[in-house]
């Protein structure tokens, strides 16, 4: 296609991935999630829950003076505090429901379109059957929360062996999940991500395909399994031109293609196009703002070549 992506993507950046916990020199959460609104490059903003109320209201400015459409991660609660939306113990799954409802919460004062969750850790076999039932008693219950505060709720689906290990991973059983919790709240969907395909061995067609009539948003970035003594080795989203990753523009470039193939992009342009977030982490020694550019020479070349 000749045209811009303008009317068929809304480019986004996840946050709290651009601007990691170690880099320190960049000020307040405030501060970096003004360096990503003030570029119109991007159309869409993914970030984490906000503790403390001064900055909470700080970036809602932020947010609403830019005119950026917003996604709330509720993955990076969940991850860090151990939580398990499919625990078979009702106590532990509980604690797990709740933290998401306070993402939710967030999620309303920021006039978020979605919030992207995660299952909880893969379980041991015998363990599967009970898992399902609680992830989706969990679900349920979310989207109906969700619902009451005028926002969307996706899953996304993660690798099931290597880094992350979660019980949604593999498209064929995320679809399962999804179109069963879809049946009682049809706004709910899945996020898939470019970077975990590699990781759970599935080709962009294969995997868009078995989603299609559940996915409701999209990330891309990349991964690293080559050198488990690497930083960037796992879920951890280096940059596209990082040498050995799984991913290239190429790879990025199929992945948009099989997104029009499969209806979630379409070449009718429209006012609110689907959101598509790079989920780009500089690593340690690496400057946020140089790989926040790579991601966007890697996005203006992939359309180039679709």
């Amino acid at each position: 296609m000749k045209e811009l992506w303008h009317g068929h993507v809304s480019v986004g950046i996840i946050h709290g991935m651009a601007f990691p916990g170690y880099v320190k020199n960049y000020g307040t959460v405030v501060d970096t999630a003004r360096i990503i609104c003030k570029d119109s490059f991007w159309n869409a903003i993914e970030i984490v829950r906000v503790a403390d109320p001064l900055l909470k209201d700080q970036m809602k400015k932020v947010l609403d003076s830019s005119g950026i459409r917003v996604v709330v991660a509720g993955q990076p609660p969940l991850l860090g505090g151990k939580l398990n939306i499919n625990a078979t113990v009702e106590e532990e799954r509980k604690k797990a429901v709740e933290d998401v409802k306070k993402s939710i919460d967030d999620a309303a004062f920021f006039k978020a379109e979605k919030i992207a969750i995660l299952s909880g850790p893969m379980p041991s076999e015998d363990k599967k059957v009970a898992a399902k039932a609680a992830l989706l008693a969990s679900l349920r219950e979310l989207c109906a929360y969700a619902k009451s505060k005028g926002v969307a709720l996706t899953l996304e689906t993660f690798d099931e062996t290597v880094d992350k290990k979660c019980f949604v991973g593999g498209s064929k059983f995320s679809a399962e999940i999804a179109a069963e919790v879809k049946k009682g709240f049809p706004e709910f969907g899945l996020t898939v991500d470019l970077s975990h395909l590699p990781l759970l061995k599935e080709k962009n067609a294969f995997a868009l395909s078995a989603v299609r009539k559940v996915l409701t948003h999209v990330h891309v970035g990349n991964c690293y399994v080559k050198d488990t003594n690497t930083p960037a080795y796992g879920d951890n989203h280096p940059r596209f031109s990082f040498p050995g990753a799984e991913n290239t523009v190429e790879d990025l470039a199929d992945f948009v293609r099989n997104l029009f193939k499969i209806g979630y992009l379409s070449k009718k342009p429209s006012a609110k196009a689907p959101i598509i977030s790079f989920e780009v982490k500089p690593l340690p020694e690496e400057d946020p703002e140089l790989v926040l550019a790579d991601a966007k020479r890697a996005w203006t070349k992939a359309w180039s070549i679709v």
